[in-house]
C-alpha cells in the first residue's frame, strides 16, 4: 500500500512513492515503468522529497531519514537520525542547502547539507503541540521555513531559518 508520493523536480518525469513496508519504489511516468526499489526503512514511508539534483530523501515510522543518489547503485547514501517518533513531514529548500523534517515527536528539525554530513540538526524547533506534516519552504525568502502542526496545535508556524528563530 501506498503512504506516500513525490514528482522529481528534475523535470517531472520520476514518481517517487512510499509503502507502508518501508519501500521507497521509483517509476518513469514516461515509460510507466517501475525503475528502482529501495530498501533501508523498517517501517511505513510516510514522507518523501526530492533536491534539485539527484536526491530522494524518505522519512519513516522507524524514525529515520534516508537520503538516496540515483546515480549511485546502494540503497542509501545517508542516514539522518534526531526524531523520536515517526518522521511525518520532509522537505528539501529551494537553493538545496537544508532539509527540513518534522515527526509524530512535535519537532521540526532543519539539517544543513554542510554541516557534519546532516548527522545533527542546525536548529530543532519544539513549539508545535502536536505532529508537523506540513513543511514548505519560501519560493522567495530562501530562509523562510513554513510548518504545520496537527490537530491538537491547529497552528502554522513561520521561521527564520538564517538565525534559527521562529518569526
Amino acid at each position: 500500500m501506498v503512504a506516500s508520493v513525490c514528482w522529481s523536480r528534475l523535470g517531472g518525469q520520476y514518481l517517487a512513492t512510499g509503502t507502508h513496508t518501508g519501500i521507497v519504489h521509483l517509476w518513469d511516468t514516461e515509460t510507466h515503468k517501475l525503475i528502482r526499489t529501495f530498501q533501508g526503512h523498517e517501517g511505513r514511508v510516510g514522507a518523501l522529497t526530492w533536491s534539485n539534483s539527484h536526491i530522494l530523501s524518505s522519512g519513516s515510522k522507524d524514525k529515520s531519514i534516508l537520503n538516496r543518489d540515483l546515480r549511485v547503485k546502494s540503497h542509501f547514501i545517508s542516514r539522518i537520525e534526531g526524531h523520536k517518533q515517526e518522521i511525518t513531514g520532509l522537505k528539501w529548500s529551494f537553493d538545496d542547502k537544508y532539509l527540513a523534517s518534522g515527526g509524530n515527536d512535535n519537532k521540526l528539525m532543519v539539517w544543513s547539507r554542510n554541516h557534519s554530513r546532516l548527522t545533527e540538526p542546525i536548529y530543532k524547533f519544539s513549539s508545535h503541540k502536536a505532529a508537523v506534516k506540513a513543511i514548505a519552504w519560501s519560493p522567495h525568502q530562501s530562509s523562510l521555513l513554513a510548518s504545520g502542526g496537527g490537530t491538537a496545535d491547529r497552528c502554522i508556524k513561520f521561521y527564520n531559518t538564517q538565525v534559527g528563530v521562529e518569526t
